[in-house]
């Protein structure tokens, strides 16, 4: 993973928090399924990075070439943490957030 800033870890020294390179920008991880009015739909997490020690992650709904992708809806420090948080999200929320992105 390459890193900018002048320590190293993302900061510039001056307060401002640079964005990282990662090698995994983007990366898609399946997270499970959701069976909604008879469909059952791939549940796709899509991390990016962001500024200085945080990741954020958009949902991917998918069945067969039909594609329905939320607005990012999660943010933790890491990559894994956003994966595993998106892992954890009810069906309840999964079907709200499906029926969103739909619209």
């Amino acid at each position: 993973m390459a890193e900018h800033g002048a320590d190293g870890n993302g900061d510039t020294g001056d307060g401002r928090p640079q964005l990282r390179m990662w090698d995994d920008a983007g990366k898609e991880t399946v997270v499970g399924t959701l069976d909604d009015a008879g469909d059952r739909w791939k549940v796709v997490v899509i991390v990016e990075p962001l500024a200085a020690d945080l990741a954020r992650g958009r949902l991917s709904f998918r069945l067969g070439d039909e594609r329905h992708d939320t607005a990012p809806v999660l943010l933790e420090e890491t990559a894994t943490s956003v994966v595993q948080r998106a892992a954890e999200l009810p069906d309840a929320t999964l079907r709200q957030l499906l029926t969103s992105a739909r619209r």
